[in-house]
């Protein structure tokens, strides 16, 4: 089963982030950022723009006025960054973003649950998220999951179709994952990337999954074409990184 996204101009693949799993202040990122942010996404060049844009559940009220009247989607992380806050944090959450004018959201999956193999807790985790929220991507950490758990991929593959979310997306950004093994490092290299996108697309096709794939964070205009040739559909990155990346697109075709 394919999942038809219309892709009229790369930039119908961007989905632009606000996100980090620091505090703003440390980053030096100030909140008049939100709305250079929801400026690109509007017109990330004249008369284009972009698909969404990604903001903490916090941030979405004022999200949806600075895209009010344009095509942008607003959407939130939900239960970021780790995915530990229960069923009860992903539900509120989704519920009030929901209410505010969210159209989308990203949970992040529960890894402990996934370790444990606890399907009914990653299921209804999912699942109540998408009850509130009409599409539903889901943060999936699959550098990690690859290199120290590849078995649980199509475990949870079968788990996020069921639960009604439409699309799987990596994460690279959360080096220091909570369940990774003393002394050891994520392996997020492109080649590395490339390998479980490919994987992941096969395994979708051959199961007939109503699942379409994110690649987000990390991605430099020289490789996002890659990225898309091995399956991924859409592109989450910086706003910083909008124009270079539909530039890189739109030479690659």
């Amino acid at each position: 089963m394919k999942i038809l996204i219309p892709i009229h101009d790369p930039a119908d693949r961007l989905d632009l982030s606000y996100i980090f799993a620091n505090n703003y202040a440390s980053l030096g990122v100030s909140p008049s950022a939100l709305v250079e942010m929801a400026g690109v996404a509007r017109n990330v060049v004249p008369g284009v723009s972009c698909r969404a844009v990604l903001v903490h559940p916090g941030e979405i009220v004022e999200l949806v006025k600075l895209l009010k009247g344009s095509t942008v989607r607003p959407e939130v992380v939900v239960d970021f960054p780790d995915g530990l806050g229960g069923i009860a944090t992903k539900e509120v959450q989704a519920q009030r973003a929901a209410a505010a004018g969210a159209v989308g959201g990203d949970p992040v999956v529960n890894l402990h649950a996934v370790q444990m193999r606890d399907r009914k807790t990653v299921f209804e985790e999912i699942r109540v998220v998408c009850q509130h929220l009409h599409d539903v991507k889901v943060i999936v950490q699959l550098p990690y999951l690859w290199q120290f758990d590849k078995e649980a991929i199509p475990w949870l593959l079968e788990i996020i179709a069921e639960a009604g979310a439409y699309c799987v997306k990596d994460w690279t950004t959360r080096v220091d994952n909570f369940l990774l093994p003393e002394g050891a490092a994520l392996d997020y290299t492109h080649e590395t990337r490339l390998r479980y996108i490919e994987y992941v697309a096969e395994y979708v096709a051959k199961h007939n999954l109503p699942l379409i794939q994110k690649i987000a964070g990390r991605v430099v205009a020289s490789e996002v074409q890659s990225f898309i040739d091995a399956g991924a559909l859409l592109v989450g990155t910086s706003y910083r990184k909008a124009a270079s990346l539909r530039s890189a697109l739109l030479l690659a075709k």
